[in-house]
């Protein structure tokens, strides 16, 4: 039986509700139904029964629950040993990221996790968003954090993180700067800085801007989000980028942002792994520690 399945069936059978288990899965509605109908055809009964609203286990979901509490139960027992050793946690944890993740997200999470163990060699690996997911599939990484939308190789699990609100980002001369909020039809003349055509920032920019009918506003594209940064600071155009990429200069000052009134988008981060890859105990405590920082970005 796939152990992937049996935590899934674990975590439904607890919670007794698809938006429960989904949300703790961090996967859609969907995805749990798919994943337990392919449980239940593996194991030739039915699992769960509808009684009006009510989702309740048959009498084989009742059985295979007692076994799944069990062996659960054990590899949270095992997960507790190993974190009272992690002090001692050593190897080499390879992780690959697209470029906005990988410059502005990952480096204070690994900074953190260095901190904490010392003794792991940590080799971040960054490129767009299809070299990272060449570098999942030939095993070339322990996992990856990509942004953006990205339909994936079924072999790659991939498990949602959180999303970075987009904002406008303008020269503290502009003046556009000081305000909160601004109406777009304010944007008719404006020039917009975008990112290089081959990055999934780049298509969701698009999209705003065709939402803003602005398409043709656009008279710089560059390869990094930091040359659009400076680019921004010499009053040569406007941008708009996710928020965690600009914290630094917005806290001191360097650049301004605002809104569109009434608009809001949103830049999603992605843990991507290899179904069938062994992941070590340093590298699993580095994708536990990515979530757990990815989850406060979400509050």
């Amino acid at each position: 039986m796939n152990l992937s399945y049996l935590k899934l069936f674990n975590i439904l059978a607890t919670e007794l509700s698809f938006s429960k288990a989904a949300s703790l899965l961090y996967i859609s509605q969907p995805a749990v139904s798919i994943q337990i109908k392919k449980l239940e055809e593996e194991l030739g009964f039915k699992l769960f029964d509808r009684v009006g609203k009510q989702l309740e286990l048959t009498e084989n979901g009742k059985k295979l629950y007692q076994y799944t509490k069990k062996i659960f139960e054990l590899v949270d027992e095992a997960d507790i040993e190993l974190t009272n050793q992690s002090k001692n946690l050593k190897g080499v944890v390879e992780i690959g990221a697209s470029n906005t993740p990988g410059t502005y997200v990952l480096p204070k999470i690994v900074s953190e996790y260095s901190e904490a163990y010392p003794d792991v060699i940590i080799n971040l690996h960054i490129g767009n968003t299809h070299e990272v997911e060449r570098m999942v599939l030939e095993n070339r990484v322990d996992f990856a954090i990509n942004g953006g939308d990205v339909v994936y190789n079924s072999k790659l699990y991939i498990e949602w993180l959180a999303e970075d609100e987009v904002v406008f980002i303008t020269s503290p001369e502009s003046t556009l700067a000081g305000h909160d909020y601004v109406d777009f039809n304010v944007l008719s003349c404006a020039k917009f800085i975008v990112h290089e055509k081959n990055s999934r920032l780049y298509y969701l920019v698009q999209n705003i801007l065709e939402e803003l009918n602005l398409l043709d506003n656009i008279t710089m594209t560059v390869g990094h989000i930091d040359a659009i940064k400076q680019a921004v600071k010499l009053e040569l155009g406007i941008a708009a980028v996710p928020v965690s990429t600009v914290e630094e200069e917005l806290k001191t000052g360097a650049l301004s942002q605002f809104r569109i009134r009434n608009k809001s988008w949103f830049y999603p981060y992605n843990l991507i792994y290899n179904k069938e890859r062994h992941r070590s105990p340093a590298s699993r405590r580095m994708m536990e520690l990515v979530r757990e920082r990815m989850q406060e970005k979400r509050r």
